[in-house]
């Protein structure tokens, strides 16, 4: 769902992306920048329902991201228990009446609003019911645990990489309010020397 500054109303973000981009391969998410490691704050890791998460790119106008090749990596460890590892991919998602809390982006800004698929839905709340049976101290999901985000871009014009910034955004259903998971990244740092995609 795209949220801008010209159209108020929600329009679905793959009217303005070409079909091969939702045919893109889950694989390609696996290769996570270290540069966006992140920590969500003001949730409850264990109990909250972070697989129903709604997550919000805040882009400049030109740029757009792409859907499935998108995605947050949630690591779960422990000491001398094992780990799970979940990369669960963004999807296009309905927010709801979050939407309608949001306030307006920026100028020539623009949201767009993801969720994960069933299956990574069901992979994390397998992950945090793993978590949730550890000992008491013996695993970092007792507090926060790393989140990674692996953001993939396309544009529909020219953009200077060196200017463009993004953030991502989280929130849980019935929430208010986005918390930040990245504020002002660098568009181009994201890209790690990838080319910028054509959307």
């Amino acid at each position: 769902m795209l949220i801008d500054r010209l159209a108020r109303h929600p329009a679905r973000p793959a009217a303005f992306l070409p079909a091969l981009l939702a045919a893109a391969l889950l694989g390609a998410c696996t290769s996570l920048s270290p540069q966006a490691a992140a920590k969500i704050r003001a949730l409850d890791y264990l109990n909250d329902d972070i697989a129903s998460l709604v997550v919000a790119v805040d882009l400049p106008a030109p740029l757009q991201p792409v859907p499935e090749q998108s995605a947050l990596r949630f690591d779960f460890t422990s000491a001398g228990r094992g780990e799970r590892h979940v990369v669960a991919a963004l999807t296009l998602t309905d927010p709801g009446e979050l939407a309608g809390t949001l306030p307006p982006p920026g100028a020539n800004r623009a949201y767009y609003l993801f969720g994960f698929s069933e299956a990574d839905q069901a992979a994390l709340r397998e992950a945090q019911a793993w978590a949730r049976s550890l000992p008491a101290g013996t695993g970092n999901a007792a507090g926060a645990f790393p989140v990674s985000v692996a953001p993939r871009f396309c544009a529909t014009e020219p953009v200077d990489l060196a200017r463009a910034r993004y953030s991502v955004l989280v929130a849980l259903p019935g929430a208010t309010r986005l918390e930040p998971l990245i504020q002002n990244g660098s568009v181009e740092d994201a890209l790690a020397g990838a080319p910028l995609a054509d959307c």
